[in-house]
C-alpha cells in the first residue's frame, strides 16, 4: 500500500514538473503576444489607425467568428499541401544528404548548387512549377517540397560531418564498418542539425504553399487572401494570415515535440 502511494506521488510529481517546464518555456511568448495585441488594439481604436491599413484585433476576431467555415476549409487545403510537401522534401533531402556524405566527389560538385537553391526566391520558381505540374494541388505540394528540401539537405549533410573526430577515429580503430559508423555515430550526431533545419522548413513549407496559391488556385489560404484583397476586405485578409500563422505554429510545435522525444540529451533541447 505504501509503495503504491509513493509511486503515485512520484508520478504526480513528475507530471507537475513537466507542466512547470512547459509553462516556463511558453510564458515569454504568451506575454509578448499579449503586449503586441494590446498595442495593436490601442493603435487601431485609440489612435485611430485606419481600418484599411491595419484593422483592429477585435474586427479580425469577428471575421473569424462570422466566417469560420471559409477559414477552416481553405486552411485545411493549405495544411494538406504544406504537410505533403514538407514530408516529401524531408525524405528527399535526407536521401540526398546520405548519398553526398558517402560520395565526396559528388558532394563537392553539388554543394554550391544546394546553396544556390536555398537562396532562389520561391516566387521565381512557383509559376514554372505550376506550369509543369498543373493548377491543382500537386503543384503546391511540389513548391512546398522544394522549399523544404534545400535547408534540410544542407543542414543534414553538415550534421553528418559534425561527429567528434576522436569518436570517428575510435570507430575506425575498432574496425567498425562505414554502415556502423553512419548508424551509430554520424546520424545521431546529425540530429540537432536535422531538427534545426526541420523547425525552419516546417514554417517555410506553409509559406511556400500560400505563395503558390497566390499564383493560381481555387482554394487555400493564399486564394482566400487574394480574393479578399480584391474587395479590400482587410479583416478577412488578416484572419487568413492568422490561420496561416497558426498552421506554421502547429508544424513547428510538432517538430519541437518530436525533437524533445528523440534527442532529450542535447543542450539545445534543454534550453527550450
Amino acid at each position: 500500500m505504501t509503495t503504491t502511494v509513493v509511486g503515485e506521488r512520484g508520478a504526480l510529481s513528475a507530471k507537475i514538473s513537466k507542466a512547470r517546464k512547459f509553462f516556463h518555456s511558453v510564458w515569454p511568448a504568451i506575454i509578448i503576444a499579449i503586449i503586441v495585441i494590446a498595442l495593436w488594439y490601442v493603435a487601431s481604436n485609440v489612435w485611430g489607425l485606419p481600418k484599411y491599413i491595419l484593422p483592429s484585433p477585435d474586427l479580425i476576431l469577428q471575421e473569424a467568428i462570422d466566417n469560420p467555415n471559409s477559414l477552416i476549409r481553405n486552411g485545411w487545403v493549405t495544411f494538406v499541401e504544406a504537410a505533403a510537401g514538407f514530408s516529401i522534401g524531408v525524405v528527399a533531402a535526407v536521401f540526398v544528404a546520405l548519398v553526398l556524405d558517402s560520395w565526396r566527389f559528388l558532394e563537392k560538385g553539388t554543394s554550391p548548387y544546394l546553396v544556390i537553391g536555398l537562396n532562389i526566391p520561391i516566387v521565381a520558381i512557383a509559376p514554372a512549377v505550376i506550369i509543369w505540374f498543373g493548377f491543382g494541388m500537386a503543384s503546391k505540394v511540389v513548391v512546398a517540397a522544394v522549399l523544404t528540401f534545400f535547408p534540410v539537405a544542407i543542414y543534414t549533410l553538415k550534421g553528418l560531418k559534425a561527429a567528434d573526430r576522436r569518436e570517428v577515429d575510435l570507430f575506425r580503430v575498432l574496425s567498425a564498418s562505414r554502415f556502423q559508423e553512419l548508424i551509430k555515430l554520424r546520424m545521431p550526431s546529425s540530429l540537432p542539425f536535422f531538427f534545426a533545419a526541420l523547425r525552419v522548413a516546417s514554417a517555410a513549407s506553409v509559406l511556400a504553399a500560400v505563395v503558390a496559391e497566390f499564383i493560381q488556385a481555387n482554394a487555400g489560404i493564399g486564394y482566400l487572401i487574394l480574393t479578399a484583397a480584391y474587395t479590400n476586405d482587410t479583416p478577412r485578409i488578416w484572419a487568413a494570415v492568422a490561420v496561416s500563422a497558426g498552421i506554421a505554429l502547429v508544424f513547428y510545435g510538432i517538430v519541437t515535440l518530436v525533437e524533445r522525444r528523440v534527442i532529450p540529451w542535447h543542450s539545445s533541447v534543454g534550453d527550450r
